[in-house]
């Protein structure tokens, strides 16, 4: 079975999601991935997927990460929180950052950088 960990991102499904959450939950915050209900969770991660793209989960998903500061009655972050409670702000950002990197590198597409 392929894992996350061995295909690009681009090729990321539910399950790979549901890995990496796991990984980067035990990483970030030194305790288990915890969640009320895992077919809800994969039923708005395959949402998020079909309407952003996995880039653009991955870096949302990461985001929230690093954004969620750990509280003693909310030590974690589930993906249920995030796109609940956090969609709004911080998949905003996201997507402003991912349609600027496109802005940039259109502006750029035609540049000849050996010549600087």
């Amino acid at each position: 079975m392929t894992t996350y960990e061995s295909k690009p991102v681009a090729k990321w499904n539910t399950r790979d999601f549901i890995g990496y959450l796991h990984a980067k939950h035990k990483e970030t915050y030194g305790i288990p991935y915890v969640t009320n209900n895992r077919g809800m969770e994969a039923k708005n991660l395959k949402l998020m997927i079909d309407e952003q793209g996995s880039e653009v989960t991955r870096r949302f998903i990461d985001k929230c990460f690093a954004e969620k500061k750990p509280t003693l009655k909310y030590p974690g972050c589930n993906f249920a929180f995030m796109f609940s409670y956090m969609r709004e702000s911080v998949l905003s950002r996201v997507l402003t950052e991912v349609k600027a990197e496109q802005q940039r590198a259109e502006r750029n597409e035609g540049v000849d950088n050996t010549w600087f």
